[in-house]
Order: C-alpha cells, then structure tokens, then sequence
C-alpha cells in the first residue's frame, strides 16, 4: 500500500510538473509568434525615414536617411518634395542630452549643425533611457508618457505593426518612437503645438 501511494505521488509530480513544462512552452512560443508578427526593421547607415509631412494645410513627401553615424556624431540628409535637400547634423551633447526637437525652417544646399540641446527625428541617450526606466520622458519642454495604443493608433507598415511606442502629453501632443536603442527614431508625430505633424511611409 505505502509503495503504491509513493507511485502516485511520484506520478502526480510529474504530471505537475509536464503541464508547467508545457504551459512555459505555450507562453514562449506565444511570445515568439507575437514578436514576429511585429515590423523591426534593421537601421544602419544609408537607412531612409520617409514621411508625409503636415504643415499649414499641406501635405508633403519628406525623407531624411542616415548619411553617416559615429561615436557621438550622426548627420542625416533630407530631402524634401518642391523645396531641395540638405543635412543636419548632431553631435555628442545633442546625441547624449538633448531634450527638444529642431523645427527650423529647412535650409536646402546647406548643412546644419543643431544646438547642444536640440536632436530631430531621434531621441537622445538622456531621453531614451527616461522612457525605458520611467516609461516617461520630456521632448519638447512637455511632459511624455507611455500609452497604450487602440488598434486604430498602431502603426504598421508591409502590413505588419512597427515595433514601436506611442508617447502621449497631456495636451495629445503624440510621438511614435522606434524601439531601438542605437537608433530611437521618431516615426509619427500628431498634435504638434508648432503645426508640424509627420506620418511615416516607409523604412528602407
């Protein structure tokens, strides 16, 4: 009797034990088919950001690509639909610690070269590291919290939704921000107090 109850416990421990096994294995590949089901595309140099940009009315195409990167450096060229092309360019503290985005008017056949405390179309080190510890961040002198976005605010891209995250100020002021650490990139921007509103199109 006392070797047959031992049998089974012995068997209800392993049955226990197989449908925990089999529930983790439900959640990884849960996970995994999830995670593949989300658009994350590769961004090195020679990448291209290409927008419809709003603006007083009107639509216009906009792409910006990233021309060169380094340590502390990265210039992207523009080009921008009936007005030229041009290049910003960023350095070490806008890169690092920047908090406000550059909104000046383009200036075609010319490079330019943002303030300590400006970046455009990418967060800085500083802002990116805010949203992945505080799930907040400051862009803008305004204050950006992590949402989550209805079916209708997911942006997609080939069909697919962009691994990316949707922040929200308390005037609906939004940016849409690409999850990647080397390269978090503004992809969307609705709300815009200084009227300048940007739908991504594609990312080549």
């Amino acid at each position: 009797m006392f070797i047959t109850r031992r049998i089974i416990h012995r068997t209800l421990i392993k049955t226990c034990v197989m449908k925990k096994l089999l529930s983790f294995a439900l959640v990884l590949v849960f996970t995994h088919s999830f995670a593949q089901d989300k658009l994350i595309p590769p961004v090195k140099k020679g990448t291209r950001f290409t927008y419809v940009v709003h603006s007083g009315g009107q639509d216009v195409n906009f792409s910006a690509m990233i021309d060169s990167v380094a340590p502390g450096y990265m210039k992207l060229s523009w080009d921008i639909d009936g007005v030229g092309s041009g290049a910003w360019v960023m350095k070490q503290a806008s890169l690092d610690k920047a908090t406000n985005g550059y909104w000046d008017e383009p200036q075609p056949g010319s490079e330019v070269v943002l303030s300590d405390n400006q970046t455009i179309l990418v967060l800085s080190k500083a802002q990116w590291e805010a949203l992945q510890r505080d799930k907040k961040l400051v862009f803008d002198q305004q204050n950006f919290v992590v949402k989550s976005p209805s079916e209708q605010q997911l942006l997609k891209l080939q069909g697919k939704t962009v691994d990316a995250t949707l922040l929200e100020a308390a005037n609906s002021y939004r940016i849409w921000v690409l999850n990647n650490p080397a390269f978090p990139f503004i992809l969307k921007i609705e709300g815009n107090p200084k009227g300048i509103d940007a739908d991504l199109t594609s990312i080549d």
